[in-house]
């Protein structure tokens, strides 16, 4: 439990809580969720943090896995208290060229932008979970999934805190990779505010 305002909360109701009833802005034919986890809006607080974090080591088989993999644009900080947490150490996906040897480098396109990941940090024979904040149209996942595999390492998990499930990301993965991806919290951006509708 979790002292937040004068009332006590559980991880699982302060993640959800920053998901629910949400601002949403239309990008194209997508629309982006504003919210405190990967947004900063408003900033986001270490109690926000910590509740996201224990639910995601919760969730995975982190005792089976040899380091945690994601991608650097808003999963990041989701990565490294992860790593925090369980004591793994994690290879990243950045969004711009290192010049290093080893590098693995692999295309994506995503709802709102597209271009190359590449991948540091995950070799031959690595156990790996795959830690994200939101899951939308599944498109840098894929990539990341790609990016993996071509490091001959294994995808043992993949968490992501966030699924937009209008946008069919998980099912997508699940048909192109045979891999299924663990959503905490499942959001509706079907109306003018987001909607939590189920927690994992």
């Amino acid at each position: 439990m979790i002292l937040i305002k004068g009332h006590f909360m559980t991880n699982k109701e302060l993640v959800m809580q920053a998901f629910d009833n949400q601002p949403l802005i239309q990008f194209n034919q997508y629309k982006f969720l504003i919210n405190p986890l990967t947004e900063q809006i408003p900033a986001t607080s270490a109690e926000l943090l910590q509740a996201a974090t224990d639910w995601i080591v919760e969730a995975g088989n982190f005792n089976h896995a040899t380091k945690i993999a994601g991608e650097e644009d808003k999963g990041a900080i989701l990565v490294s208290s992860t790593s925090l947490a369980t004591g793994l150490p994690f290879g990243m996906a950045r969004w711009y060229p290192a010049g290093l040897e080893g590098q693995i480098s692999v295309a994506f396109e995503m709802e709102y932008a597209s271009g190359e990941l590449f991948l540091n940090g995950v070799e031959n024979g690595d156990r790996i979970i795959i830690v994200d904040d939101m899951i939308s149209t599944g498109g840098t996942m894929l990539a990341l999934i790609e990016a993996i595999q071509l490091a001959k390492a294994e995808i043992i998990d993949i968490i992501c805190v966030a699924e937009k499930i209008e946008y069919g990301g998980v099912e997508k993965i699940a048909d192109k990779t045979c891999h299924h991806v663990k959503t905490l919290v499942q959001i509706s951006v079907a109306g003018e505010r987001s909607k939590v509708v189920q927690a994992g």
